[in-house]
């Protein structure tokens, strides 16, 4: 007996999985890093990481220069795959999709930190709220706007280069002290959550590629990092929270690191997330 692959009645529950783990994570992220007092502390312990013990030399200078001219970076990758995308198809259904979830992501981000979110103050650092991250929303929104709109053939391609830009940018922003890591995480998510609701759609009525291969390394990797993503806030309650200026040396190390897996970590939740909706569901 042979079993026979078609596009049709794909499974869709996949996808609103997808987009209800993003968001209940971005939730998440919100009431333990800046609402709790735990949280916070932890957040902002692996912040000061690298606002006090980076060198000050020529390598920060350049993630300086990087974070400046990335939002016309972006820009210009975006256009470069839309205008791809509408002489290849001459549709605009992709292409307007995608720019819709990106122009979303950009405006929730904006909206939610200046305006819906605060920071409660426990005289651990600055009081304004940076969750999500302005910067990494518009990396990851452009990086996936590229995964999305890239041909099945070059996918394998474009996926880990598109996560790279979005992780080194995320950590950039650390690095420099532009930003917490929960901010850096949110800003992902934020931007997968749009992408995969602007592709669910997509999905039924043209179809991104052919039926995939079912494989297990990219379950296996997503469900290794949200268990790490989980490690993370597990060990920052469970951590010694010192006062926020007399922390250990080893103690603040220990926080450095977990503040850059919880990044790599939420990246990856993220564009394993999208990658899902995009190859589609397992199809009956």
């Amino acid at each position: 007996m042979t079993t026979t692959r078609t596009l049709s009645r794909p499974i869709h529950l996949q996808w609103w999985w997808a987009a209800a783990l993003l968001l209940a994570m971005s939730v998440v992220e919100y009431v333990f890093f800046v609402r709790s007092r735990s949280g916070q502390w932890a957040d902002q312990a692996a912040f000061n990481v690298f606002v006090e013990l980076w060198p000050r030399a020529q390598w920060p200078n350049f993630l300086h220069e990087f974070l400046d001219q990335l939002p016309l970076l972006c820009g210009i990758i975006s256009a470069v795959f839309l205008l791809y995308r509408v002489v290849r198809d001459r549709s605009f259904l992709r292409a307007s999709l995608a720019v819709v979830a990106v122009a979303a992501a950009l405006i929730t981000t904006q909206v939610f930190k200046h305006w819906i979110l605060d920071r409660p103050d426990f005289n651990f650092g600055t009081t304004q709220n940076s969750l999500p991250s302005g910067h990494t929303t518009a990396a990851a929104a452009a990086m996936g706007l590229m995964y999305v709109i890239a041909p099945p053939r070059l996918r394998p391609v474009v996926q880990p280069l598109a996560w790279g830009f979005t992780a080194t940018t995320g950590l950039a922003t650390l690095i420099c002290g532009w930003h917490r890591p929960s901010d850096i995480a949110v800003g992902m998510m934020v931007a997968a959550f749009w992408l995969v609701l602007s592709v669910a759609l997509l999905q039924r009525h043209q179809p991104l590629g052919s039926a995939e291969t079912i494989t297990t390394w990219s379950r296996t990797t997503g469900l290794v990092s949200l268990a790490l993503w989980a490690a993370v806030i597990l060990l920052s309650f469970l951590l010694p929270h010192p006062h926020i200026q007399k922390i250990p040396q080893l103690l603040q190390v220990t926080y450095g690191v977990l503040g850059v897996v919880h990044i790599l970590a939420g990246s990856l939740v993220a564009a394993l997330c999208l990658r899902s909706v995009v190859l589609g569901p397992r199809r009956s």
